[in-house]
């Protein structure tokens, strides 16, 4: 049997398995799905998450695809090749996070059946009613069998005959397919999903390009001063994390935390109160030096 389990990523690297919700894939949680029906591991960013609580989430998808999860004397998730990533911030926007949140949904919103430990594991109710009818079919075949043999003549054995015929294909084939495929069903139904993706994917690239195109809109002179910005904060920090909000406005992250945040407005750059609060006042005024200095080149 394969099984799958939810994890929510906490402060300081540390990954406990919740109940399997897809109500749980929120903007302000790291989320890891582990699926050994696929063999793939997912990872969700919320969208108010940073640059830190991301890597740190990172880290413990690897450390969950390198070594599995271990539950009393099982590890579940020991052969998982794949690890995918889906950003909350990047949905409608680019094509490739929006096929694997498609197919996430897809695995959330299958039926399943809950086990001990968070564990659950995924079932088709189809497959059992069948099974339930098929057994006392035999037994009603059967037991007319030495009554009809008994009383009259050898030769009316001809007529239970294709009755037996009937009914045995039917407990034959049904047991064959359910219970020996019974735990390989998953993964034709999420290969079944891919034909409704053209659709999604089709409409959905259309969305960024509208979004794209409005970015030329930007003189040259301003998108050299975002640059100016972002050249100062590289002076000191070699790991930054530049995101464009839904109101236009630019965040920029390093690895303990938020820089600065800023807007354009009537063709300037317009920084929030609280930018670079987080940082020394001495880098604060290298990067304002270093802004006026490329601005002058303008």
């Amino acid at each position: 049997m394969q099984y799958a389990i939810m994890f929510q990523v906490l402060e300081g690297g540390v990954s406990e398995p919740i109940k399997w919700s897809k109500d749980s894939l929120t903007a302000e949680s790291n989320i890891i799905i582990l699926d050994e029906g696929t063999s793939s591991l997912y990872l969700w960013y919320g969208a108010k998450q940073g640059l830190v609580s991301r890597r740190t989430a990172l880290r413990q998808a690897q450390s969950l695809r390198g070594h599995g999860f271990t539950i009393g004397k099982s590890i579940i998730g020991r052969d998982i090749r794949d690890l995918k990533e889906i950003d909350q911030r990047k949905i409608g926007r680019v094509l490739e996070n929006d096929e694997l949140n498609d197919e996430l949904q897809t695995l959330l919103n299958r039926e399943y059946k809950e086990l001990t430990n968070f564990m659950i594991t995924f079932e088709l109710k189809e497959i059992v009613e069948p099974v339930a009818k098929v057994k006392p079919e035999p037994k009603i075949v059967f037991k007319p069998e030495p009554k009809i043999v008994s009383k009259p003549e050898p030769k009316i054995v001809s007529k239970p005959e294709p009755v037996i015929e009937q009914e045995t294909p039917k407990v034959v084939k049904t047991e064959m397919k359910f219970a020996s495929e019974y735990d390989t069903k998953p993964d034709p139904v999420l290969e079944s999903k891919p034909t409704v993706k053209p659709s999604i994917s089709t409409t959905q690239v259309s969305s960024p390009e509208a979004k794209v195109a409005s970015k030329p809109a930007l003189g040259l002179s301003i998108q050299a001063k975002i640059g100016f910005v972002l050249m100062g904060i590289l002076d000191h920090y070699d790991d930054i994390w530049i995101s464009v909000k839904e109101d236009g406005s630019y965040s920029v992250e390093h690895m303990d935390g938020r820089v600065c945040e800023f807007s354009i407005v009537e063709g300037k750059i317009k920084f929030t109160v609280d930018s670079f609060s987080g940082i020394s006042t001495k880098i604060k005024t290298e990067i304002q030096k270093k802004f006026v200095e490329l601005s002058k080149l303008i």
